[in-house]
Parts: structure tokens; sequence; C-alpha cells
């Protein structure tokens, strides 16, 4: 089988993939909160977040020992079982609050892990020079599934409960299974062992610029962590803002989310492909930041229960996060190869581990300030992002 024909397979695959993440993506700190309270649900993120960075230190070695297909596979059994106690309502189950609790942090795991493997087969049969295009065209596939997925979760959760949108969020992640199993091959460099697939060593010949571009991965790695720490607040403490504070009903969220999310489609395979043809991304990545910063602190100031005015805002939010989304993806995928499995898994531990760090920055923020001025605080953290992306080396 070609490299095109896996590459489109892997696409498919990342939208499956991407609906289990993203189905229940915006109602879980909501479903959380018919457990624990509201202020607790920070922590568990962050406890998940611990054990989701050891074991992405220790995947790239599974990798290398028996392949990043079989490796998949078996994320993908282990993530349907996950789902199972988070649905237990739908099959006549009573939730126990440890069993659950424990369940939705192995569903954020593992969640992590299958897209970091997805990951690293797609960098094993992608080349450089078409990286911004590849890398475009798996993220749009990829954010389909988040575009749909808040109106679908709103329009779940209100004609039955959220044990449903888990339910479907499991039915949905069988075919990536069946992609896996029958249409998925293991790669020449699945079994590629090389050092740099340390993740400790990568993260050491970064540092000390043991490495070429070494000074331009740390950078990206930056940028890469401070997009993840603006996901990470945004999806769990926006839907409790809006809800609880604002007063959007989850019809009216839906609605916002969807119209917010559509950037991600439009944007990112145009702009790999200017990435690819003309600029390079340190100019793209600079106006991304730009936009993501201003509308970023505008979110304390709307106080509106206007769901249009919320959708609008939000767009632009997320227009400066798919701008440095595609951005970062198309740089960093460009100075690695397959063989740099450390160097991807160091990416992708920037999404637990800004979820680690978020229930700091927000229980800092709420000691001296109101919930709204969460957003403000993103906002001026989304600022540092300039420095590293004026001191970058653009590509072209």
């Amino acid at each position: 089988m070609t490299n095109k024909k896996l590459r489109f397979y892997t696409y498919i695959g990342a939208v499956f993939m991407a609906a289990y993440t993203s189905l229940p993506g915006y109602i879980n700190s909501s479903f959380l909160t018919t457990f624990i309270p509201e202020d607790y649900i920070g922590w568990l993120y962050a406890l998940a977040s611990i054990v989701t960075v050891a074991l992405m230190v220790i995947t790239p070695k599974l990798i290398n020992r028996w392949g990043n297909r079989q490796v998949l596979l078996w994320l993908t059994v282990l993530s349907l079982v996950s789902i199972v106690p988070l649905a237990g309502p739908i099959f006549s189950y009573t939730p126990n609050i440890y069993l659950t609790l424990t369940a939705f942090a192995l569903y954020v795991i593992l969640g992590y892990l299958t897209r970091y493997t997805l990951d690293v087969y797609l960098e094993n049969i992608s080349d450089d020079k078409g990286t911004g295009l590849i890398r475009g065209i798996y993220m749009t596939f990829y954010n389909l599934a988040w575009l749909v997925s808040p109106f679908a979760a709103a329009y779940l959760v209100t004609t039955s409960s959220y044990n449903l949108v888990y339910a479907v969020a499991g039915v949905i992640l069988i075919p990536l299974l069946l992609i896996t199993i029958f249409k998925l091959k293991e790669t020449g460099c699945d079994h590629c062992i090389s050092l740099k697939s340390s993740v400790w060593l990568s993260l050491k010949n970064i540092w000390k610029r043991r490495i070429p571009e070494a000074d331009n991965i740390r950078r990206i790695l930056i940028i890469d962590f401070l997009l993840n720490l603006f996901y990470a607040l945004m999806v769990v403490y926006m839907p409790l803002y809006l809800h609880n504070h604002i007063g959007l009903s989850w019809g009216e969220i839906g609605l916002a989310f969807t119209v917010m999310l559509v950037p991600f489609v439009l944007f990112e395979l145009p702009l790999g492909k200017v990435a690819d043809k003309w600029l390079g991304e340190k100019e793209i990545l600079i106006s991304g930041i730009i936009i993501i910063t201003i509308s970023t602190a505008a979110c304390a100031y709307l106080i509106a229960p206007d769901w249009i005015l919320w959708a609008g805002l939000l767009f632009v939010t997320r227009t400066g996060a798919s701008t440095i989304e595609i951005m970062k993806e198309t740089y960093l995928f460009k100075k690695i190869s397959g063989q740099d499995t450390g160097v991807v898994a160091l990416s992708r531990i920037n999404v637990p581990l800004s979820y680690l760090v978020g229930p700091v920055f927000v229980s800092l923020i709420l000691m001296y300030c109101d919930f709204r001025y969460i957003f403000l605080g993103l906002s001026l953290t989304m600022l540092v992002g300039l420095k590293y992306a004026w001191e970058l080396v653009d590509t072209k």
C-alpha cells in the first residue's frame, strides 16, 4: 500500500479519534460537577495529566519495540473499555463515583496517547516538502469532528443525558479500531530504534543545543505549550462560565461553540499551503498570536447573555488559535523526521502539561479576581508567545 493511501486512512482515523475526544469535550466539566464540586475539576484533570506525562515518556520506547500500529491498536481497545463506565446508566448500570472518576481519567489519558501514536504514524509516511499540506489536511479532518461535536453534544444532553454523549463517543471510536486492524500497516520506521526517540534525551539535546535547529525547536515547543494552555482553560472553564455565570442554555452554547470552531476547518489547510509555497510560518504565526491575545482579553469584558455575540467573539479567538496551530505543527514537523518520536512526544506532552498547569493558573487568579479574569490572565500569557515567534528562523 502506498504512503498516499496510508495517509488517507490516517486522516479518516483521525476524524473518529477526534470525535471520540471532542463529542464529550465541552460537557466534560459539567458532567463532572454531578460528582464533584466545580473547584475540584481542574485538579482531576491535573492528576490525569501527571499520569499522561509519565506514560508519554515511555510510549516512544513501546513504539520502538512493538511498532506504532500495534500500540495504536491496544490504545484504541483500552479507550473503548474506559468509556463504558461513563455511559453506565445507558446500560442500566448505576454509576459508582470512584469508578466513574477513574474511568474519566483513563478516558482523558488514553485520548492523549492515541492522538500521539497517530501523529507519529503520519510523520513516518510523510515527507518534509509537503509537510504544510499534509498537516493541513490532517488537522482539517481532525477539526471537522470538533466542528460538529458541540452542537451534537448539546442535543444529546438536552434530549437524554450526559451519559448518552459518552455512549455515542464509544460507538464512534469503533471505526478507528477497524481501520487500524484492516487498513494500516507497520511502516519502515516503526521499529527504527534511535537515541533521538528517548523523551528525556530529546529534551536534553534541545536544551543543550546538541542537535540541529535546537533553538528553533525549543521556541516552537514553548509556543505549542502556550496554545495548549489556551485550549485547556477554554475547554474546561469557558462552558462553565457561559452556563453558570453568563446564563446561556446548553442549546445556545452548542450553537456558539459550533460557530467558534469553523476557523479550524476554513483556515488551516490554505494556511498550510501558503506556508509551504510562499511565506513560511513566522509571519503567519505572529499574526495568529496577536489575534488570539486581543480576542481572549475581550472575553473578560463581554457579559451579555447573547449567544450570537459570544459566537462571534469566540470565532475570532479560534481564528487566532487555528493560525497558530497549523503554523506550529508545520514548523515542528519540517524540523524533525519520523524517527524523532521523542520530540513528537515532547510536543504532545504539552497537552496534559497544560492541564496540569491550568488549575494552578486558575487558582492564583481566583484568589484575587472574579471568574471572568481567567481570560484576561490567559490573554497576557499568550502575549509571551510573541517573543518566541519573533526569534524563530523561518523555513522560507
